[in-house]
């Protein structure tokens, strides 16, 4: 049997020393992604384990005019029980989607967002945000944008050897935003994704149009999103089946099944920008 050594850092520089020695140690706060594949009575740990839910500084919340700052132990229920109007609503709507109140009470952003297996409900949205995630490693900080946390086969691409202290988000308005969560509810598969869109238009003129679907694989195609600025509102018949057309017609590594089902998202997408 096993035994595993598990660090209690008490603090954000105690973690990264012990990842600096142990740089594939399991990083473990809510636990909720790791042990939902374990079905045996005994639970299976890795040879060195760094519990950091008890880091103080990964339990904070700040709220400022331009942005939402979490810290990456932060639970999602948590979250869901600040004040109104402090999350953005993508983000309220995906969280309140997140298996069951149970799961949410244990579950932390940071775990949500740094699954190497897959990506899980909120990153569709914080990419879609242009969320900026503080990675620490013995090196220094350094933000990066959540949509740099994909390799180029599109799956999920975590820093080595780095702990995600913060979740830095946006809180900018939007004048239509959907959130649409496919698959099962209560249990990630291949065939399960989120997908979210943000827009924004000034006097009518689109200025900012963002979307983005994850599951297994991530696919954000800004070259699109670019084509649509400067489309009048609502969109014509002309501009709508031109925006279609661009996102059938580009190659990424979505399932077959998954294509479908992206296909229709991007036509509900649109139809909200043509009323």
């Amino acid at each position: 049997m096993l035994v595993s050594e598990i660090y209690t850092p008490k603090t954000v520089e105690e973690a990264i020393t012990v990842l600096s020695r142990y740089p594939d140690a399991l990083i473990f706060a809510g636990g909720t992604d790791y042990l939902r594949d374990q079905a045996d009575v005994e639970i299976s740990f890795p040879r060195e384990v760094l519990s950091v839910a008890g880091i103080p500084e990964l339990r904070q919340v700040n709220l400022t005019e331009r942005f939402l700052e979490i810290g990456a132990a932060v639970t999602l229920s948590e979250i869901l029980e600040l004040k109104e109007n402090a999350v953005p609503s993508l983000l309220s709507d995906a969280l309140r989607g997140v298996a069951s109140p149970a799961i949410r009470n244990l579950a932390t952003i940071g775990g949500n967002l740094a699954s190497g297996s897959r990506f899980m409900d909120s990153w569709a949205v914080l990419a879609c945000l242009d969320t900026l995630v503080e990675a620490r490693d013995e090196l220094g900080a350094r933000w990066i944008n959540v949509n740099r946390l994909v390799s180029p086969e599109g799956k999920p691409a975590i820093p080595k050897a780095s702990l995600l202290t913060r979740i830095r988000i946006p809180i900018d308005p939007w004048d239509i935003s959907a959130f649409k969560k496919i698959g099962p509810k209560n249990y990630p598969c291949p065939e399960s994704a989120a997908f979210a869109f943000a827009a924004r238009a000034d006097k009518g003129i689109v200025s900012d149009f963002r979307l983005a679907f994850a599951g297994e694989r991530a696919l954000r195609l800004r070259e699109i999103e670019s084509r649509l600025l400067g489309m009048r509102l609502p969109l014509s018949q002309k501009d709508r089946k031109q925006i279609q057309s661009q996102y059938r017609a580009t190659e990424d590594p979505l399932s077959p099944g998954l294509r479908l089902q992206f296909n229709a998202l991007i036509d509900g997408a649109l139809d909200l920008l043509s009323r």
